[in-house]
């Protein structure tokens, strides 16, 4: 007993060296390259962190505190509210961030729409609580409750178009489609269906379009994807990669949104970044990057820290400003266009869309034949 109390600490430095050496043993079989060449391979993350100052063609012009625990999603309206869900609650601010009302929900929030001029009822909000759908009207009073069907049930994502809401569920990789009496009238994708979703994580985000089809982030295949309401392809883009013009890690874009020219806005995990494409995905500018969204660089791809703290939720305005949910500070965002970056922009957009349409023509192209 006395020689094991006086050694002690050789032991458990002993303990250590061979769980260290064990650790060395298991990455080396696991990488190639270490077992050629000894040393463990390290993506280098600062390509993704630092971006071409001529490509962030937005800058932030203000921000506003939310007194929220947890923050989970941002909607605005045209009039200029700004509507932010979390906790048991939505808050509903001026455009210079004053708080307006509280709205209390029944369940957690996990997203939300209000409807725009285009619904049968503009103003009406929409809120994914759980396994349901809480509906208020104008006036910000409870209409009632649509259950969302099945098991292991994940709500993501609403938006509504003219005589219908759609309701996407990472859970069970489903676009539910409901009429405005919340019956449930359609699904796109699902277990059996002929259109599948690959939805790894809760991210599965949907918007309709003012021309009336369903844009889609089918983040698995790193990609959006424009269907009619019954679920028809009518074109996808989006490419993975490493560049700022695709989708880096295993489920992007996280978000996206889009803007009154019918412009995307994308916003990415793991490697946080907000990005501006063309309908038909052409790559336009960058509205923040990392570093600009307060992500370090020894954070990129870490999921304990990235995932759970740097996913940022993200809605337009009328006036095309771009909205950004700040999960870590609690705040809402605004970044507008920087005035000098208008003519580049507008100079850049006119030969590539006419690009990007022929290349959405062809896509579809490609599915009609397969």
């Amino acid at each position: 007993m006395r020689l094991l109390r006086n050694n002690s600490g050789m032991i458990v430095t002993a303990i250590v060296a061979l769980a260290a050496g064990v650790a060395t043993y298991a990455v080396v079989r696991s990488d190639p390259y270490a077992a050629r060449t000894g040393r463990s391979f390290s993506y280098d993350m600062s390509s993704l962190y630092e971006i071409d100052p001529s490509l962030v063609q937005f800058e932030q012009t203000a921000q506003f505190a939310v007194d929220m625990q947890q923050v989970r999603a941002v909607d605005a309206v045209p009039t200029g509210e700004i509507f932010v869900a979390g906790d048991r609650a939505v808050f509903v601010f001026t455009a210079s961030g004053k708080e307006l009302k509280r709205i209390a929900c029944e369940g957690r929030p996990s997203c939300l729409e209000v409807a725009g001029e285009k619904h049968t009822h503009p103003g009406r909000m929409y809120v994914g609580s759980e396994n349901k759908i809480e509906v208020f009207d104008q006036d910000r009073e409870p209409l009632g409750s649509w259950d969302a069907p099945g098991d292991g049930v994940i709500l993501t994502s609403i938006t509504a178009a003219e005589n219908e809401v759609f309701v996407a569920d990472a859970g069970n990789r489903v676009i539910l489609r409901y009429d405005l009496k919340g019956n449930l009238i359609g699904k796109i994708g699902g277990a059996g269906a002929d259109r599948e979703f690959t939805v790894p994580s809760s991210y599965f985000d949907i918007a309709a379009s003012a021309e009336g089809t369903l844009h889609v982030a089918n983040p698995g295949v790193l990609r959006i994807e424009t269907l009619t309401p019954e679920g028809q392809l009518e074109v996808r883009w989006g490419e993975g990669g490493s560049t700022i013009k695709e989708f880096f890690g295993c489920c992007n874009p996280s978000h996206f949104a889009v803007l009154p020219d019918g412009a995307v806005v994308t916003s990415e995990k793991g490697v946080a970044r907000i990005k501006v494409y063309s309908p038909y995905g052409e790559f336009r500018c960058v509205v923040a990057g990392p570093k600009q969204l307060g992500v370090a660089q020894s954070e990129l791809g870490d999921p304990r820290s990235v995932r759970a703290k740097a996913d940022f939720d993200v809605a337009v305005d009328a006036q095309g400003q771009v909205l950004v949910l700040d999960p870590r500070e609690k705040a809402v965002r605004v970044f507008s266009r920087i005035e000098t970056a208008d003519k580049a922009s507008g100079e850049q957009q006119t030969g590539s869309e006419e690009e990007g349409k022929e290349e959405g023509k062809e896509e579809e192209g490609e599915q009609d034949a397969s």
